[in-house]
């Protein structure tokens, strides 16, 4: 295993973990991810006046900061690298699984476990059943997911357009 990494790898010095962090493709889908949630923490402030950190690792809302995620990194691997690379179809593959999942599996996780609250209220209250409420919102309705897309695309226009690194 260390020759074939040695073959690749010319010298061990190369292996500069903090390189990444310069680059176009991680600083776009950072900042789209990372607002995207931060804009949950904002709207869940204005609409309770209690700040909720929870909200920065919280699943579901507006908008879907998985979504904002992964359409930053396609977009910023196509304009950096070229729409029809090999890598910008590796991001979109990546992406589209990433927003299905949270259209329907986690959406429809989020229904059940609403259902499965509902039969145990229900039961507690007939015969004092005691149940964990398990959360909700899980998944994201097309709104989310499509302001994701636009948020997202938009954030990896600004961070090519301004970051100079890959030229």
């Amino acid at each position: 295993m260390t020759f074939f990494a040695y073959g690749i790898i010319k010298s061990w010095k190369d292996l500069n973990a903090f390189e990444i962090i310069r680059h176009p493709w991680f600083i776009s889908a950072f900042f789209a991810g990372g607002i995207a949630q931060l804009i949950k923490v904002a709207t869940t402030y204005f609409r309770t006046r209690k700040v909720d950190a929870a909200q920065l690792s919280a699943a579901g809302g507006m908008p879907s900061a998985h979504t904002a995620l992964v359409t930053a990194l396609a977009v910023a691997v196509g304009l950096t690298d070229g729409f029809d690379s090999p890598e910008a179809m590796i991001a979109v593959g990546f992406g589209t699984i990433t927003i299905a999942d949270a259209i329907s599996i986690r959406r429809a996780a989020g229904e059940h476990a609403a259902l499965l609250n509902r039969i145990a209220a229900r039961l507690n209250a007939e015969e004092r059943f005691e149940a964990v409420r398990l959360r909700e919102r899980l998944g994201h309705h097309w709104p989310e997911v499509v302001a994701g897309i636009l948020f997202g695309a938009a954030v990896a226009l600004v961070v090519c357009g301004f970051w100079d690194f890959w030229k």
